[in-house]
């Protein structure tokens, strides 16, 4: 298992590295990111998942126990992360909600995906999908509820949370996501049995076939940006400050933080969700069981950041545990593969 799935991922992880090459070659300026991040996920991205959904083998349904253990695993690590930054590490409740954010949130789209179509096949699609939604809803639209309840002036927002403020939280998340009406209209295409036209199947297939190297790629250009910013970070903690001890007991904290997002991520959320689907869920098929434990064990993401920055005000952590997460995920996810996946 562990060659299986180092051979399955170390194609993806080249893509990444040629986008990363890419980012610094003229003909890639930083302005070409988000227009391919823009076509991935709004156009590359529902069609691989349309695809795979109205093509999935539905015959025994979405198994309730894997929504169950993948959502109760994610809730309860991201409560215990939260705790954990605040009471045992003693962080600001800014840089706490950050951190339960990059130590539980995932990259479950743009890398999940991929990794679990190359590792499974196709035959994993449907799981794949739910997989995933299960981690963007509970993040998407959770934490920037709770940020909003929680921190109402972070990020210089400087008002109060409202029902209205949170019902177009969700409604952004949910009914405005490309995703979550490509995974409807493949779910109808496929209990209705509809009957596509061929020229429209095969125009899906084309579009389908640039989701995993297009989100790859923009990944890989995207740890360009993560690492830049880390950088200046790190620059800006070592200038002279009021006293050294100040900065000492500030570069001691941070490296213990970071240190507790990267082991959580890639260590502790996966085994909880070992533990939860072998006491809740022991008979699930293992196509369901290894989506779960692949799609928690995937590295931070990169939304992570753009979330952390916007609604606590404190995303320099997170842009470092990305870098971090996606290095070491090369090993840590056939190393899990060998040990748990069935």
């Amino acid at each position: 298992m562990f060659l299986d799935v180092l051979f399955g991922v170390l194609p993806l992880f080249f893509v990444m590295i040629v986008g990363y090459a890419a980012s610094y070659a003229p003909k890639f300026p930083s302005s070409v990111e988000p227009a391919l991040n823009v076509f991935v996920f709004y156009v590359a991205l529902p069609a691989l998942l349309y695809k795979v959904v109205a093509q999935a083998d539905a015959s025994g349904g979405v198994p309730l126990e894997f929504l169950g253990a993948a959502a109760g695993a994610a809730l309860v690590f991201a409560l215990f992360s939260w705790a954990v930054f605040r009471y045992v590490l003693r962080l600001e409740n800014s840089q706490s909600l950050a951190g339960m954010l990059t130590t539980s949130f995932g990259n479950v789209s743009y890398l999940g995906i991929p990794v679990i179509l190359g590792v499974m096949g196709p035959q994993a699609g449907l799981a794949a999908g739910m997989g995933q939604l299960v981690h963007n809803v509970i993040f998407m639209v959770g934490f920037p509820i709770l940020a909003q309840i929680m921190l109402p002036s972070a990020g210089g927002r400087g008002h109060r949370p409202s029902g209205a403020r949170m019902m177009r939280t969700v409604r952004n998340a949910l009914l405005y996501s490309p995703v979550t009406w490509s995974m409807l209209i493949g779910g109808a295409v496929l209990v209705f049995s509809l009957d596509v036209p061929k020229p429209l199947d095969d125009t899906v297939d084309l579009l389908a076939g640039a989701a995993a190297p297009g989100a790859l790629f923009v990944i890989g250009m995207s740890l360009r940006r993560t690492i830049e910013r880390s950088m200046r970070r790190k620059s800006e903690v070592s200038k002279p400050a009021v006293t050294e001890g100040l900065v000492k007991s500030k570069v001691r904290g941070s490296k213990t933080a970071l240190g507790v997002m990267v082991l959580g991520k890639l260590l502790a959320l996966p085994l909880l969700t070992v533990l939860c689907l072998e006491l809740f869920a022991p008979q699930l098929p293992d196509i369901w069981f290894n989506t779960a434990v692949l799609m928690a064990a995937m590295p931070t993401s990169a939304t992570a950041y753009i979330m952390a920055q916007n609604d606590t005000g404190d995303g320099d952590p997170t842009a470092m545990a990305i870098v971090i997460t996606c290095i070491f995920s090369l090993v840590a996810l056939p190393v899990l593969a060998a040990l748990v996946l069935r």
